[in-house]
């Protein structure tokens, strides 16, 4: 096994792609099906940030042993050169995606350009079985997926995740209180959500769709918030509508005034246990509603429609307006049919109409 660095213009040459057609036989072939989608998600990426990225090394097969020299010596690890000829040709163990959209790349550069002589890390495996190369394909794929929290927490390259780590570090109701690095909230957990719940409450309030694809956030955060005056906007208005929510509403305000941690703080526990407005669902309403009030440019309208979702709205699991939609039994739905619903319920309520039945909104009182 040896590792080095190979530039992109060298990979381009040297290295064979051998994917399987879908539907056919993979044993056949040395690589798995091309994922087209993967490859154009990795393509805009290197676009978006040519001097600001970084890509994971990429394991390479070779069915002969190249010319390698190194220095007599007895090492677990030795450091030498290897002589790569014109005719040599690399396949792809792992990290064809990576390699195909380098290649997509190369084909829109610009006149003056370095991207091609940037380098990557390459472990090469010398190994002429073509059953050992997809048992190292699917070795190399022993990986677990980061938590959707802790992703949210880690890439602030998305505007989306920006604001939601200002609102979530400035919000008294938030501060402290939020799971950042799990998958699933534990039952006895005393945080009141996981930020990627926080999260699908800050896409409805952006894009009105807490399920809108990963794929299209970076082009819709450009639209909305792709300038640091319309983050910071978004950040004070969300916040002021969190604060008149966390000041009126039950039991936001009975949580804020706990501690973040130690015995009272367990009282999370039974609140989340018996209020729609603790769980993910609850969120997500709470963001379609003030999608709708956002739209509203009085300050005054906005704050007093805030104070009336959080006084006039039953948030209690047994409140009749959930009934048959988001709760069914003892469970509540996660969908966004349902979600929809008792949103639309909240807003007749409130008097707040439905956008949906082309009625305009109030324009305050």
């Amino acid at each position: 096994m040896l590792t080095t660095a190979f530039s992109f213009a060298f990979l381009t040459k040297h290295v064979i792609s051998e994917p399987a057609v879908k539907g056919g036989n993979p044993r056949m072939a040395t690589n798995r099906p091309v994922d087209t989608s993967h490859v154009r998600s990795i393509t805009k990426y290197l676009a978006d940030n040519e001097h600001d990225y970084i890509l994971p090394p990429v394991t390479l097969n070779v069915r002969s042993v190249p010319a390698i020299h190194v220095p007599r010596g007895n090492f677990a690890m030795t450091v030498g050169f290897v002589v790569i000829g014109d005719e040599t040709r690399f396949s792809i163990t792992d990290g064809q995606h990576r390699l195909l959209a380098i290649s997509r790349r190369s084909e829109s550069l610009t006149d003056g350009s370095t991207f091609m002589s940037d380098s990557i890390s390459v472990v090469i495996v010398v190994e002429p079985d073509l059953a050992r190369i997809h048992q190292d394909f699917a070795d190399a794929a022993q990986t677990k997926q980061i938590a959707a929290s802790l992703l949210a927490a880690f890439n602030t390259r998305e505007p989306l995740n920006r604001v939601l780590t200002k609102i979530v570090d400035e919000s008294a109701f938030l501060r402290g209180r939020i799971d950042e690095t799990s998958k699933s909230l534990s039952m006895n957990s005393p945080a009141v959500f996981l930020l990627n719940q926080v999260r699908g409450m800050i896409k409805e309030l952006l894009f009105r769709d807490y399920a809108l694809s990963e794929a299209s956030i970076p082009a819709r955060s450009t639209q909305v918030i792709g300038n640091t005056e319309a983050q910071d906007a978004f950040v004070e208005r969300t916040l002021a509508m969190l604060a008149t929510l966390t000041e009126h509403m039950a039991p936001w305000n009975a949580i804020a005034a706990l501690p973040t941690s130690g015995g009272p703080a367990n009282q999370v526990v039974d609140y989340r246990r018996h209020y729609i407005n603790m769980t993910a669902t609850g969120l997500v309403i709470i963001g379609h509603v003030a999608y709708e009030i956002e739209k509203n440019p009085d300050p005054a309208w906005r704050q007093a429609r805030y104070i009336d979702l959080a006084t006039k709205i039953d948030w209690r699991r047994d409140a009749g307006m959930w009934q048959g939609n988001i709760i069914t039994g003892d469970k509540i739905s996660t969908t966004r049919g349902p979600g929809r619903v008792a949103a639309q319920r909240v807003m007749d309520a409130l008097g707040i109409k439905s956008p949906d039945l082309n009625i305009p909104l109030p324009l305050g009182n």
